[in-house]
């Protein structure tokens, strides 16, 4: 080192040795708390820095310095320390660890102290130095700033952008919360024990140096929770510490967290496990293998916070369900010592959440140490209350775990055990647990490879082994079914299924299905002994099982193998034709049929062999080993399986078109096999036993199909078959008994026993009086005749020749049964009609055609006289034509069932079919005249059946043996060509009358024309009369697809589809064309209406006034003609039509529907036309249309999504064209029909073209008249909204500005400022939240935004909260409502959107938008006024100093409105004018300043005056130097303006007296600084015209007297002679403030020069003259001036003062009352105030004005003392008051009592004159002062009268006037005893002092 750097460095020493001694030298001197708080201000910080010296000596002293500063400062609470300075040198990234360390102690020493304002300013600094410092610094910062937390505002931190130092305050304010109040230390103790949820380490952060109570630390952890609440933090950051908050021992806490984590917990991702892991940390504390550090180890949370951790756990799903961490919760909290039930119950609740919700693989590894856990928990005796959930974890973990229970069969039986002594919750939960249990046993059925043997029973299994390759041998592997453990699960089920308690059996039934397979035999057989369960539950439940259905009607469809009509789906997109295949339904297994027949027979065998009663059931003689409900189940599941392995489809009751069939699958497969005798032998079994349904269905199966070879068997059967159908009283019994009955005795008896059977049985039909017996016998009858024609058909009966025309057995019987046809009896009826259908069925009936009456009918339009109501049968000849005359009256007949009804319909057909008959045509006419009869579908699709036969004739497939032939199709089932020709003829005729009547508008004959016409198409397509019109057809249907009834519209659609089936390629594209156009444009023909013409629906227009229907078209012409309204009529048939074109586009989308399942994807052409129309009509209101589209689309459109997609744009433009319909129910649905289409759409962006559009239109109809409509649009609005606001969020780059732009001019001009307050409220909330998404984005959108918003927010303001402001007369309540409107709108939606706004508005962005803002200054709403000025204010502190160009601009806009005439409207616009001054340029400063004092003087109104004051204010407020800068210009005004007179209601005088202290916070400096401006003011008001400005500068004047203590000096006498000629002139309001001024420049102060002689006495003669005037209050001020000015005069006007006084010293004051005659008591009391007033004034002048001459006082001395002794006793209290004062006075200047005085005369008899005087003043006073004492009790008067004594008694003791003495010396000692206990020490002290005197 050179020796220049040696001797600089050892002057750097000194020098700072120097400053350092300097220092310790000023502290030491620092007497009081404020020098040494001075001192450590500008000291303490540059000392710390000497730290960094590098000279020891100096660092030495600096420590020795600062030692000396904590010991001084620690015990001097109240002295502040430089915090903020210390702060700076804290955050210097160079100072060195020295600094840091001693900066650190005395922020933490001075933070405390500092005032909670600042405080709150100083910790965002503090939080931002935390950041890479040393732990025990960051633990002592954040304890410091814990409590101000809460109230730190937003704006001021930024933690977003500093993560370390947000996550540092997270984990200590969560340590905080942690901290239990009990927890904390007591003074001395060391010994630390840890709380739950936290390390050592983290517990002595918090409490090792810091003490604090608990409820210091209760509101720490409020200020935490306010804190953590405002959005600087991540949801899933502040998760944690706000559960801790919400379990917090205190309510005030805990209360105060739940409604900031309800928020969160939904806003939260519960899937990431980064949310619910320091939640599992917390719970479990840290895990004990862990190598942790002793003092990090966490201890786990208590079971309080435990109860509200898990109920987050409980919502974490997926990858945050954390193994093994949710083992671990789970266990610690079931078997914890110091768990509870209730979190036992959630931790239950969260295991079911894990085997819910867990990963799989994860949840496996684990599921055997759960299933432990539950079994201690379920095995445990004192935790009954957790068991039912236990049990079902149990169940669900088995569920997902089965792999974990399937060895486990002894779990199994313990838990089936403790059902019956459970109770019923416990007993529902452990049902449930063992169902969900049963898949975990389910045996896998693969290796099974066929299906197995059941003869010999389930463990005697032949089943074949599938065999596999192995390196050495192939080896067999055995089938699943007979491993032990599945023989010991079915023993042990089989063993259940008998159970007593029908729960264990429900069990038992769903193992049985579930475990097993659905072909598994034994299983199937223990679900069919469930079936027969007394328990419906049970037996439902196996029902459903074997049947996959338990509804009988489905399982006969089951049984029956009907298969079901699966939804037709037609893709007529051809992009997704690629993309979407059917996927065919699964079918129901069932075991072979020799397997279940062979392994029931086997159990049935077991049964008899054993002795358990309960396997035995006796009917009757009969002993069944199944009960006999289970034994039908046993016999209907045969059957199925029957029907499956004949591979039978769709088929019924036998005989059908499938009987043929399983007749050739029993002669190939089951006729000589043991299985078929068993089922035989079962069903005779049942059928002696308990004769059914059933078992007669299954013997008429086997009996019918194979009669050659059962009939001989069963022989015996016959009596039993005949009593059976003689006597049962069910009709099917009956019927199939008696079908069972003929085949057998057909086929085992020759010709003649037959007829002998034919003729008894016809014998009993008419002579058996028993009804059942009746039919029974007609069935019989009917079959054995039916089977003998059958057979004589192939030559089996009757021999060659045989005829069954002429067999007369059958004559016979058919004679009779046509007259049964006419029977009373109904079931007479029914059973001859069945009867004549079987028989006509081959061949024809027996009788003539017709008889010769009969003939002339015939050729008649209506043969057999439908609706002719004659119902008369006569007893003509029973021919052909008679039985179907018949038929037909059974149809009219309303009497009879629908069902009898159609079996004679049926019929009729039929009758066609057996023989060419000659009546076809008469029975088509027949039923041709029914086409108007009935409404019913089912009647009408009989007739259409009918038809069909009559019109096929012999040719029709009807005509067959059903037992033996199959149906055939095409040319093959022709026989006879002739007949064809004829039926064709008749099918040409009947198409053509059906063309007539489909003419006809009345409904039910449309319904059966199209019914009837589809009938023929489906049936008779290939006929060539069909295929010629199908031209005629199609019209047809397509007209039909216009009537208002839904089975028109669909029977027209199924037509439409069949006419396209057999049409060529033009024909297809013509109807295609056409059913388009009347789908998009619901066109119709128009249609004929007749006075029946049904034009609306019964009901749908309510009823007439007189009752009747409002729907034919006669019943409105009638109304309307009633109502004298003939266009009602036009109205009624409007709607009519606008129903009718609705139900045309319906009925063309059935079509369409129809016409795509055969185009397919011919009609893709069409599809921009048709998807944008069936898309909208879905969302019709009308829920019928809206369903039945609904159907359809999803119909033809497979991948709606796909579809509505690649036809976004056709869909958008069809719905934005109709959303302004003049239809209410289009404009619904296109707004319904909107929300879908933008909710599923790609993104917004492609539908930006119409985005403006939409918005305006939506505007329109959420202004609709119709309700619906109104709010289908808002919720339309509301879905826009949202979706516009994702699509222009900044992160969306240029589409979001696309979308900003497209949408932001609509929703400022039209949307905002909009009439309908829902417009205007979406409106708003859309621009709001565009502005927080769209960002950066919305910048050139600003100038038009800002100003619309700002309008808009005076514009949606209540046009009643303006006229109620208008409306009140009081002002004060005006103004506080004024204030809360202009809060409101400071704070309205519109307001908040331009805060939003701000960070956005660069000054050339707010100089484009200002002359917008300014010009709705001038707006007339107060919203918008308060809303600009709001805004400009905003400005002012965003651009600040780029503000100034335009300054000056807006202070002169806002100076024009500061004078509005609202109060609310000034002090805004006053605020913003001050705001904005802060900023301008200083000319426009003073400009303003003058503008605003000639404003003063030229408006004197109150509210002007207050803008101005508030002006300036606020001036001072926003910048204080703008103000001094101008003093001169303000002083004299403000000066004056504090002076003016004060209102009740105004602050105007308090604001400028506010001002002024700004410009001089002492009065008296301020005063005597401005005091020559303020004099010339002040001259310049008083000779202003203007008497408010004279009075305000009078007390200006007076203020001036007053503060000035030094005195006016010079100033003075220009103050007089300006109020000397002020005074002069006339009396006005306020001009004894005049007067009073002048009486206060006359009082002169000691020390100050006097005012001058002349001019003393000019203000006494002007004050003399003032007193004069005849005013008495402005009097009464005259006189108390003239006496305060008159002692600055020395001039004697006792006398004409006198003058003045004394008519008013004459009055009597108590005499008012009595001489006064008015009525008027407050005139009377206000006039007896003012005298005493007056009076008052008049004794104190007279006091103060007694002549010092001598002669003088003699002239007046013995008047004055005379009146005061007179008028004492009768005055008023004040009034002696002002006597005993004035006596005072006089007393104290009489010169007859002066020592120096010479005597006035000399007389040695006589008294003198002057003893004579003293002796009369003497007993003038004593007769004062002894009232006084003896008659007032008031302190003030008997202090003033003793006053009087001691300067009297002084007086005449120099006078040694010893017998005025002694009469006062007497009244003293009357008195003074008494005055001595008085209460008032200055009367006892004043009693002492005059002690003296009487000596």
């Amino acid at each position: 080192m050179s020796q220049m750097e040696v001797t600089e460095s050892s002057n750097d020493c000194s020098n700072d040795s120097l400053l350092l001694d300097r220092v310790f030298l000023r502290l030491g001197n620092a007497d009081s708390d404020d020098q040494l708080e001075s001192c450590l201000n500008r000291f303490l910080p540059p000392v710390i820095l000497k730290l960094s010296s590098p000279h020891e000596q100096i660092r030495t002293k600096v420590m020795e310095l600062l030692v000396h500063v904590n010991k001084r400062v620690k015990c001097r609470n109240e002295v502040q320390l430089p915090v903020e300075t210390l702060l700076q040198l804290y955050k210097d990234p160079a100072a060195n660890s020295f600094i840091i360390n001693f900066t650190i102690i005395y922020i933490t020493m001075g933070f405390p102290r500092l005032p909670r304002d600042q405080q709150l300013n100083l910790a965002p600094m503090l939080l931002e130095a935390i950041e890479s410092k040393p732990q025990a610094h960051q633990d002592s910062i954040l304890m410091l700033v814990m409590p101000l937390l809460g109230d730190i505002k937003e704006q001021n931190l930024n933690l977003k952008e500093k993560p370390k130092v947000s996550a540092l305050i997270l984990k200590f304010a969560t340590d905080v919360l942690l901290l239990p109040y009990r927890a904390l230390p007591s003074e001395g103790v060391s010994d630390f024990q840890v709380p739950p949820g936290m390390s050592l380490k983290s517990y002595k952060r918090i409490v090792e140096k810091n003490q604090i109570n608990p409820n210091q630390l209760e509101e720490i952890k409020l200020s935490i929770v306010n804190f953590i609440t405002k959005d600087i933090f991540n949801p899933s950051d502040i998760l944690l510490p706000l559960i801790i908050a919400a379990a917090d021992s205190r309510f005030s806490i805990a209360n105060h967290a739940n409604s900031p984590l309800i928020r969160v917990n939904s806003t939260v991702d519960w899937s990431q496990p980064s949310v619910v892991a320091p939640l599992y940390a917390l719970y479990l504390g840290t895990w004990a293998g862990l190598k942790v550090p002793a003092d990090d180890r966490k201890v786990p949370a208590c079971t309080r916070l435990r109860l509200k951790l898990i109920q987050y756990l409980n919502k974490a799903t997926g990858p945050a369900i954390l193994f093994p961490h949710c083992v671990q919760v789970v266990f610690s909290s079931l078997f914890d010592p110091n768990t509870n039930s209730r979190l036992r119950n959630n931790a239950l609740t969260f295991l079911l959440n894990v085997i819910n919700n867990g990963d799989h693989a994860q949840l496996s590894k684990v599921a055997v140490i759960y299933l432990k856990g539950l079994l201690k928990l379920i095995r445990s005796e004192e935790h009954a209350e957790h068991q039912p959930k236990a049990y079902t974890c149990l169940g669900r973990l088995a569920l997902k775990c089965p792999e974990s229970f399937s060895d486990k069969f002894a779990l199994l039986e313990e838990l089936v055990k403790k059902i019956p002594e459970a109770v019923p919750e416990m007993r529902t939960a452990l049902r449930d647990a063992l169902l969900e249990m049963a898949v975990a046993y389910k045996i896998n059925p693969e290796d099974k490879t066929e299906p197995m043997d059941t003869s010999e029973g389930a463990s005697t299994s032949t089943d074949k082994m599938e065999t596999e390759e192995s390196s050495e041998s192939k080896k067999p592997r055995p089938s699943p079914f007979v491993e032990p453990q599945a023989l010991a699960l079915f023993a042990l089920l089989d063993h259940y299924m008998h159970s007593e308690e029908s729960m264990i059996r429900y069990i038992a039934m769903r193992y049985s299905a579930t475990v097993f397979p659905p072909d598994y035999v034994p299983s199937r057989y223990l679900l069919l002994l469930a079936s027969g369960d007394s328990q419906d539950d049970v037996s439902t439940e196996a029902l459903k099982y074997l049947y996959g259905t338990s509804r009988p009607n489905e399982i006969d469809d089951v049984v029956n193998n009907v298969s079901t009509k699966e939804t037709n789906v037609v893709n007529i997109d051809e992009d997704a034709s690629s993309k979407d295949k059917d996927t065919a339904q699964e079918k129901l297994k069932v075991p072979k049929f020799t397997d279940v027949v062979n392994y029931i027979w086997d159990q049935m065998n077991k049964r008899k062999k054993g002795s358990n009663a309960k396997h035995r059931f006796v009917v009757g003689n009969h002993v069944l080993q199944f009960h006999p409900q289970t034994y039908q189940e046993i016999l209907r599941y045969l059957r199925m399986c029957l029907n499956r392995d004949a591979d039978l489809k769709d088929c019924s009751n036998h005989p059908n078109a499938t009987s043929p069939i399983l007749a050739k699958y029993f002669q190939e497969n089951l006729l000589e096999t043991e299985a078929l005798d068993r089922y035989l032998t079962m069903i005779t079994s049942l059928l002696n036993a308990s004769p059914g349904a059933m078992p007669l269905t299954c013997f008429l199966d086997i009996v019918g199909c194979v009669p050659t070879k059962m009939a001989e068997k069963y022989t015996a059967l016959l009596p039993f078959l005949k009593n059976l159908f003689a006597t049962s009283t069910k009709e099917d019994i009956r019927e199939i008994s008696a079908a069972i009955y003929a085949i057998i005795v057909v086929h085992t008896n020759n010709k003649t026993e037959i007829e002998k059977e034919i003729k008894e049985c016809v014998e009993q039909c008419r002579s058996n009086k028993n009804l059942e017996a009746q039919c029974g016998y007609i069935m019989a009858f009917t079959h054995l005749c039916d089977r003998c024609i059958v057979l004589a058909k192939r030559n089996k009966f009757g021999g060659k020749g045989f005829n069954s025309s002429n067999w007369e057995p059958y004559k016979e019987g058919v004679v009779c049964l046509a007259n049964f046809l006419s029977n009373a009896q109904t079931l007479l009826v029914s059973t001859s009609c069945t009867a004549i259908s079987l028989l006509v069925r081959c061949s024809a009936l027996p009788l003539p055609n017709c008889s010769s009456q009969q003939e002339a009918l015939i050729a008649s339009d209506n043969p057999f006289k439908v609706n002719q109501n004659d119902l008369t049968v006569t007893d003509e000849e029973v021919t052909k034509f008679s039985v179907a005359d018949r038929l037909f009256k059974i149809v009219g007949n309303a009497k009879i069932p629908s069902k009898v009804k159609e079996r004679a319909l049926y019929t009729l057909g039929l009758m066609c079919t057996g023989e060419r008959f000659v009546f076809s045509k008469q029975i088509v006419k027949g039923f041709l005249q029914m086409a108007k009869d009935s409404k019913e579908f089912e009647i009408h699709l009989q007739i259409g059946e009918s038809l069909v036969l009559c019109v096929e004739g012999v040719n029709s497939n009807e005509n067959r043996d059903l037992w033996t032939e199959l149906p055939k199709e095409g040319d093959a089932k022709i026989k006879d060509i002739e007949a064809l020709k004829e039926n064709d003829d008749l099918l040409k005729w009947l198409l053509l009358e059906l063309f007539k009547i489909g003419k006809h508008p009345h409904p039910h004959s449309r319904q059966a024309t199209s019914i009837w016409l589809l009938a023929l198409l489906k049936n008779c397509s290939d006929r060539e009369p069909i295929k010629d019109s199908l031209q005629e057809l199609q019209d047809k249907f397509m007209d039909f697809l216009s009537e208002n009834s839904d089975i028109v519209q669909d029977v027209a659609s199924k037509g439409l589809s069949l006419v396209y089936q057999n049409s060529d390629d033009s024909q297809k594209k013509a109807l295609v064309a056409q059913i388009i156009e009347q789908l998009t444009s619901g066109k119709r023909s128009v249609a004929q209406v007749t006075e029946d013409t049904k034009i609306f629906e019964e009901g749908q227009l309510g009823t007439a006034p007189t009752g009747g229907n409002l729907s034919t078209y006669k019943e409105l012409c009638s109304l309307a003609s009633d109502l004298n309204q003939p266009d009602l009529l036009y109205k009624f048939m409007h709607l009519a039509h606008h129903n009718s074109m609705w139900n045309s586009k319906r009925g063309a989308a059935f079509g369409f529907h129809s016409i795509a399942l055969q185009a397919g994807a011919q009609l893709s052409e069409h599809l921009p036309r048709i998807v944008p129309r069936l898309y909208r009509y879905r969302f019709d209101p009308t829920p019928r249309i809206q369903n039945s589209m609904a159907s359809i689309w999803h119909a033809i459109v497979p991948n709606t999504q796909q579809t509505v997609h690649k036809y976004h744009k056709e869909i958008l433009n069809d719905l934005v064209a109709n959303m302004t319909s003049n239809q209410w129910r289009v404009r619904m649905s296109c707004c319904n029909a909107l929300t879908d289409l933008l909710r599923g759409a790609q993104n917004l962006r492609q539908s930006l073209e119409q985005l403006p559009t939409i918005w305006s239109q939506l505007f329109r109809v959420m202004d609709d008249v119709h309700e619906g409509t109104r709010q289908a649009a808002t919720s339309t609005a509301n879905v826009l909204s949202k979706l516009c606001i994702q699509a222009s969020d900044v992160n969306q780059g240029k589409d979001g500005k696309e979308i900003v732009s497209a949408i932001l001019p609509v929703l400022l001009d039209t949307g905002i400022t909009n009439l309908v307050k829902e417009v205007r409220s979406v409106s708003l909330q859309t621009v709001s939240k565009l502005v927080t998404a769209a960002g950066n984005s919305l910048v050139p959108f600003l100038p038009r935004l800002v100003p619309a918003l700002v309008g808009a927010a005076g514009e949606l303001e209540s046009a009643k909260l303006s006229y109620l402001s208008t409306a009140l007369a009081d002002t004060g309540t005006r103004e506080l409502l004024d204030d809360m409107r202009a809060n409101a709108a400071r704070h309205h939606y519109t307001t908040d959107t331009v805060v939003k706004c701000m960070p956005f508005i660069t000054i050339e962005t707010f100089k484009e938008m200002l002359p917008s803002i300014l010009e709705l200054t001038k707006s007339p709403q107060l919203g918008t006024k308060v809303a600009c000025a709001h805004f400009l204010v905003l400005a002012t502190h965003y651009l600040r100093v780029d503000l100034e160009p335009v300054a000056g601009k807006i202070m002169t806009n806002l100076l024009n409105g500061i004078f509005d005439r609202n109060a609310t409207v000034r002090k805004n616009y006053a605020e913003a004018l001050g705001q904005v001054s802060a900023y301008a340029k200083p000319q426009s400063i003073e400009k303003l300043m003058k503008k605003l004092v000639t404003l003063y003087e030229t408006k004197e109104d109150d509210a002007s005056r207050s803008a101005i004051a508030l002006t300036l204010k606020s001036v001072a407020k926003a910048k204080i130097e703008h103000i001094k800068d101008n003093e001169e210009i303000l002083a004299p005004v403000v000066f004056l303006a504090m002076h003016a007179p004060k209102d009740d209601d105004s602050t105007t005088v308090e604001t400028f007296e506010e001002i002024w202290s700004d410009m001089s916070p002492t009065r008296e400096s301020g005063i005597r600084q401005h005091l020559p401006e303020i004099r010339a003011y002040i001259e310049q008001a008083l000779l202003s015209g203007s008497w408010t400005k004279k009075v305000q500068a009078a007390n200006a004047i007076k203020t001036i007297c007053k503060e000035m203590s030094s005195g006016l000096g010079d100033e003075r006498e220009p103050f007089i002679r300006s109020l000397l000629a002020a005074v002069q002139g006339k009396t006005f309001d306020g001009k004894q403030h005049i007067l009073e001024a002048l009486a206060d420049l006359c009082v002169i102060k000691e020390g100050t020069p006097a005012v001058s002689q002349v001019l003393a006495t000019e203000c006494v003669d002007a004050l003399v003259v003032e007193s004069r005037k005849q005013e008495p209050v402005y009097k009464r001020h005259a006189l108390a001036a003239l006496a305060r000015a008159f002692p600055a005069a020395s001039c004697d006007r006792f006398h004409q003062l006198y003058e003045i006084v004394k008519q008013i010293l004459s009055k009597d004051e108590l005499a008012m009352d009595k001489d006064s005659d008015e009525e008027d008591n407050d005139g009377v009391r206000q006039r007896r105030e003012q005298l005493t007033a007056l009076k008052e004034a008049s004794y104190d002048l007279l006091g103060k004005a007694w002549p010092k001459d001598a002669h003088a006082q003699e002239k007046y001395q013995d008047l004055f003392f005379e009146h005061c002794s007179k008028a004492y006793p009768t005055s008023s209290r004040s009034t002696q008051l002002a006597i005993l004062a004035s006596i005072a006075c006089v007393v104290e200047k009489l010169a007859v009592l002066s020592c120096s005085g010479e005597p006035m005369e000399t007389d040695n008899v006589a008294l003198s004159n002057g003893d004579k005087a003293i002796s009369s003043v003497t007993d003038h006073v004593a007769a004062i002062i002894e009232y006084t004492l003896k008659n007032s009790n008031q302190v003030r008067n008997r202090r003033d009268a003793l006053n009087i004594m001691e300067i009297i008694i002084k007086r005449l003791k120099e006078l040694q006037k010893t017998e005025e003495i002694n009469k006062l010396r007497n009244i003293y000692q009357t008195y003074a005893q008494d005055l001595s206990k008085e209460s008032s020490h200055e009367l006892r002290s004043k009693v002492e002092n005059l002690k003296v005197y009487f000596k």
